[in-house]
């Protein structure tokens, strides 16, 4: 029996069909027997590991369900691996495979296709996501978590200090290669890259190398790398500037700041008052309440500040405040364990006005995922509402300029740009370390890149130019979701594939709660190949929207069309808004790729007869020698570009006769 304790856990029988586990408790209680020295553990000692704030007869009682699980898993693999006493819980280990083992006999031969696997089977941290089991638990996992990295970091190093230069060259690579995929920050394996691509005289993919080197040391680590990293150009390819790759456009760390803002950026403030959610037995309504504080905090729009608790026969109210333009708000929670029932309230502090009033029914409730549901429609609510009033202009602090810029950049006009850039021109004359500033002005200029290319050529901007000002974002404030997306959008446009997957990743997991967020990541995963965390996450966010915005079928067909389901991919489309010389190509691709090739055809003609006389015709055509075909083309699969191609070309001779 395999099990995957990477990423996401599975377990597969001998077949590699899958097996049904009902709770993650009894895959990582199996998982902790797994790296428990002997592999033997007293009963009572693993109760209180996985159930350390129950009582001992209700964790006993638990633990013996959990077993029972494993004792079903045990029958449908067919192999016996738990044994049980009245005292004492063990494993044999014998019939188990694991990822782990897996990982380290691959380390240990060493040959090039052994680190290449070894990367497929690095998912990401140890048991990522089960940090919430318990707390004893956790404390375990992180250490467990460290001890895992280390081990196999210093395996990997040690063989690659065996390997000879010049036989083991692709080894040497491919290990290389696999330690950056744990930890991008190693810049020791980022130097063996470079010194392999110097050595092959492949001067520019070294410099790359040295950039994705400065990155992730910098994001990472808020470092620089060391100067032996830049001594080998001089030593094999000539002097490289200090801090930088050689190359315009390439953000310099060094004097990055300048000088210091002279006002810090306010946000609108937000005051949580609990009422009668502290008391024992109020386990629902106290999750439900942090489960909504955590999602206002996900969008880093707010300064949230806890309020006195007070009980509701106290009399006491909080006090009016004078907040300015931003506004002040005040968050109440009040349980009612009688009817099952949480009241929330949301009123202005400035002037005491009840904006809106929620009732969430437990009883109503179906299961933890409509709690997270109805949690996410109140942190909707306040987002909108706070946010939308600052969009509508005619204020001055930062950040209601950005809410301002920002609601421009979602007009997606050449009008609506050029306003925002005005903003975010002011702002960062104003504010220079606001990291939001750069993410805006290096989304505004991917798009003219896209759409206007005439007007980027004039400007004389490339796709590096924005690169670095999208890094800038990420280097100034790597917490905040927008920077990191656009960050990925930007690294997608440069061919850096993987560097852009981690990126969406971050800010994926840095606001799960914004289907906008959700819905962007989930495509530009798509583009990097990442197709089954694309389709979870756009079903994740397709689940948070009351209504969905059309635009988002464009996103989901482009997912569609990277897992080559173009059947799905034309359907989708067609839900998506009309007049988009994107979206058409997409449908007409499609199209092409499901053999209706005269379908195709009719749309262009209907397509022209409705929106041609819209279309910029210079859009189309070739600047700087990069084809529009390229520019618009975001798949990194070779064969999904090659069929994406086929609809661009159609749709460029279409109209220009084979321009």
């Amino acid at each position: 029996m395999k099990i995957q304790s990477l990423g996401v856990p599975a377990l597969t029988d001998d077949t590699r069909a899958p097996v049904a586990v009902k709770t993650r408790k009894a895959l990582a209680i199996l998982i902790f027997l797994l790296r428990t020295p002997g592999n033997t553990i007293p009963r009572e000692a693993l109760a209180d590991f996985f159930w350390s704030n129950t009582s001992r007869d209700k964790a006993t009682q638990s633990l013996r369900q959990a077993l029972r699980q494993l004792r079903t898993i045990e029958e449908t693999a067919g192999i016996r691996f738990l044994q049980t006493g009245n005292m004492h819980v063990s494993l044999d280990p014998g019939g188990l495979d694991w990822d782990l083992v897996r990982l380290g006999t691959l380390i240990g031969r060493g040959r090039a296709a052994d680190f290449k696997e070894a990367e497929t089977l690095w998912k990401g941290e140890f048991l990522y996501g089960y940090e919430a089991l318990d707390p004893e638990f956790n404390s375990w996992l992180l250490i467990e978590r460290e001890r895992i990295r280390t081990d196999l970091l210093a395996d990997c190093f040690r063989k690659i200090d065996v390997m000879t230069a010049g036989d083991d060259d692709e080894s040497i690579e491919a290990a290389a290669k696999f330690l950056l995929h744990v930890d991008g920050t190693l810049e020791h394996a980022h130097q063996i890259l470079i010194r392999r691509y110097l050595t092959l005289g492949q001067t520019e993919r070294a410099r790359q190398q040295l950039k994705a080197c400065e990155r992730e040391l910098a994001i990472g680590l808020d470092a620089k790398p060391d100067p032996a990293t830049y001594r080998l150009f001089e030593e094999t390819a000539g002097p490289v500037p200090a801090g930088t790759g050689a190359k315009r456009g390439v953000f310099n760390l060094s004097g990055m700041l300048g000088p210091l803002d002279s006002e810090e950026i306010r946000l609108p403030e937000i005051s949580i008052l609990s009422l009668s959610l502290d008391s024992s037995g109020q386990m629902n309504a106290r999750m439900l309440r942090d489960e909504i504080v955590a999602g206002l905090s996900s969008y880093r729009s707010f300064e949230l500040i806890q309020a006195e608790y007070r009980e509701e026969d106290s009399g006491g109210s909080v006090t009016r405040v004078e907040s300015g333009e931003l506004g002040s708000y005040l968050l109440r929670f009040r349980h009612d364990p009688a009817a099952s029932r949480v009241y929330i309230q949301f009123e202005s502090r400035d002037t005491g006005r009840i904006l809106f009033n929620e009732i969430i029914d437990f009883d109503v409730l179906s299961d933890r995922n409509s709690a997270h549901v109805a949690a996410f429609h109140t942190v909707s609510r306040i987002h909108a509402y706070v946010v939308g009033r600052l969009r509508k202009g005619g204020m001055s602090m930062p950040f209601a300029r950005w809410c301002q810029a920002e609601s421009l950049i979602w007009e997606f006009t050449p009008a609506a740009d050029a306003k925002a850039l005005l903003i975010l021109d002011q702002l960062e004359r104003s504010h220079n370390t606001f990291s939001m500033t750069y993410a805006g002005k290096a989304s505004i200029n991917m798009k003219r890149l896209l759409y206007y290319p005439k007007e980027m050529a004039d400007s004389k901007q490339g796709i590096e130019d924005i690169l670095s000002v999208a890094e800038r974002g990420v280097l100034l404030d790597p917490w905040q979701s927008v920077n990191q997306r656009v960050y990925g959008w930007a690294l997608v446009q440069s061919g850096l594939a993987e560097d852009a997957r981690r990126a969406f990743r971050h800010a994926e997991q840095l606001n799960l709660v914004d289907p906008n967020n959700l819905m962007s990541v989930a495509e530009g995963l798509a583009f990097v190949g990442d197709i089954e965390s694309a389709r979870k996450i756009a079903e994740r966010a397709f689940g948070l929207f009351p209504a969905v915005p059309r635009i988002f079928f464009e996103y989901l067909a482009n997912i569609h069309f990277a897992a080559e389901d173009y059947s799905s991919a034309a359907e989708f489309i067609e839900r998506a808004p009309a007049g988009s010389i994107f979206g058409l190509t997409t449908r007409i691709a499609a199209l092409v790729c499901t053999g209706r090739e005269n379908d195709a055809l009719n749309v262009l003609e209907t397509f022209n007869r409705r929106f041609g006389n819209s279309i910029d015709r210079d859009l189309l055509r070739p600047h700087d020698q990069f084809p529009w075909h390229q520019r618009i083309n975001f798949f990194q699969d070779p064969n999904t570009r090659a069929n994406y191609r086929r609809g661009a070309d159609l749709v460029q001779r279409f109209f220009f006769g084979g321009f």
